[in-house]
């Protein structure tokens, strides 16, 4: 990912906690039938110093089948944005952006084949997004769920390596920061306000 200096955020704690508050993520892959991705929920977890992302797909989704030994794929974690207006600058020859947030992991995914993993993993995903739906989960008829686990390839992927970019208007001046926070701060759209939050936690 293109990433001037002035955009960039290397602090492991700041992506991993950016991950996990926008972990719908895409997932993409490479193999006989070119680029694929899907946009699926992603478990964002630690294993003592490792980072680990747990996800899953459709059995009827080719893409699982791009999953080979060493071959690594990408995991898009993106969200917010928010249309920046040059109307907020000081010289009037300026253009429009946007102002946007994303990270992208890598790493080589690992199939979950043992039942009762596969069933732990979609577990910590019902804890993450419903947990008062978490205490009915296990009482669920075991036939019901392996049924439902045959029809899903989960996975794992060992992070190696993160890329980001924070592309927040760091190199604007001053007041042209204010004016833009100022703006998105006062929209109606929830991703303008959540990217002014970012904007005034990620400055120059």
């Amino acid at each position: 990912m293109y990433t001037p200096r002035h955009n960039s955020v290397d602090d492991q704690a700041t992506l991993v906690a950016f991950m996990q508050a926008h972990s719908f993520a895409a997932l993409v892959t490479y193999g006989a039938a070119g680029l694929r991705a899907t946009h699926l929920p992603v478990v964002v977890e630690r294993d003592g110093g490792q980072l680990r992302l747990l996800a899953h797909v459709a059995k009827a989704n080719p893409q699982w089948r791009d999953f080979a030994p060493g071959a690594e794929v990408m995991v898009i974690f993106f969200e917010p944005h928010a249309y920046v207006s040059p109307r907020h600058y000081e010289r009037a020859e300026t253009v429009p952006t946007w102002n946007y947030a994303a990270v992208h992991a890598y790493g080589v995914p690992r199939l979950v084949a043992d039942r009762d993993e596969k069933h732990a993993q979609q577990a910590k995903l019902v804890a993450l997004h419903d947990p008062e739906y978490l205490a009915r989960f296990p009482g669920l008829p075991r036939d019901y769920i392996d049924r439902m686990l045959d029809a899903i390839v989960s996975f794992a992927i060992d992070v190696t390596r993160l890329d980001a970019r924070f592309k927040l208007s760091q190199e604007k001046l001053p007041i042209e920061r204010e004016r833009i926070i100022a703006t998105l701060e006062g929209s109606a759209d929830s991703w303008a306000q959540e990217t002014a939050r970012l904007m005034r936690e990620h400055g120059p």
